[in-house]
């Protein structure tokens, strides 16, 4: 074939795409490109859900064992005059016993090899809604006495136990709830400053803590929240706590 019979036959040839095989292929094209980016959606946002409710649970997990572990090493504290209850003279464990924060003297080893009492706090900022841990150390007076400073002066240690706590609504329960012997709440006050009474008699029936922890990933966001629950006994206070 001559190359100007070959030229004329390229010129002719009208194999190759059409316009209708370019629109149809776009929108085939458009079509895979939509469910792959379906799919890259849904599966960023599963792990998204799974990585903050993980979060969440391990969050809610390690501020409950840590509340609990304070909580169960809660003792009285003797005192050398006079005092609530005798024999011994002994201030109840609990200074007070509020629903979103509570102070308490606790016998708990916390570094070296000296045993002694210290002053705890645990509470729910008002404001940033995080849950503090609070920690003063007692001071020796002599004969197994020990005194501890003021709540107003500033604590030897200070950690944050979870960054957003959920407040409370509805019928839920409190942060903390009190029981007595026979594990039936005592009564409280309203709102998150109300607890129990304020009175030694009454603080020192509390024989055990209901803590509910209700974690969200960041304040104001209810989704993939964690809530724990645990009732924790008080062993040093040497009551005899009825458990159904």
């Amino acid at each position: 074939m001559t190359p100007a019979r070959l030229h004329h036959r390229l010129r002719r040839d009208e194999s190759g795409i059409s316009l209708v095989e370019w629109i149809v292929a776009m929108f085939v094209f458009g079509i895979v490109i939509t469910l792959i980016a379906n799919l890259y959606v849904s599966t960023t946002r599963a792990m998204d859900n799974a990585q903050n409710t993980n979060q969440n649970t391990r969050s809610a997990s390690n501020a409950m064992n840590e509340v609990a572990r304070m909580l169960r090493a809660g003792t009285d504290n003797p005192i050398q005059a006079t005092g609530f209850g005798t024999p011994p003279p002994n201030d109840p464990a609990f200074v007070y016993a509020r629903n979103e924060s509570v102070l308490f003297y606790a016998f708990v080893n916390l570094t070296g090899t000296a045993q002694q009492p210290i002053q705890v706090r645990l509470r729910i900022d008002a404001t940033t809604r995080k849950l503090y841990e609070d920690i003063w150390p007692a001071t020796n007076i002599g004969n197994g006495y020990w005194s501890f400073p003021a709540e107003s002066t500033t604590p030897q240690k200070t950690r944050i136990l979870a960054d957003a706590i959920a407040p409370q609504t509805g019928t839920a329960p409190w942060t903390f709830t009190y029981l007595d012997a026979s594990n039936n709440p005592i009564t409280t006050s309203a709102g998150a400053a109300g607890g129990v009474a304020n009175v030694k008699t009454t603080l020192a029936t509390i024989a055990a803590v209901q803590v509910s922890l209700t974690i969200l990933t960041k304040l104001g966001v209810t989704a993939h929240s964690v809530t724990l629950q645990n009732s924790v006994g008080l062993p040093n206070l040497g009551q005899n706590r009825v458990i159904s």
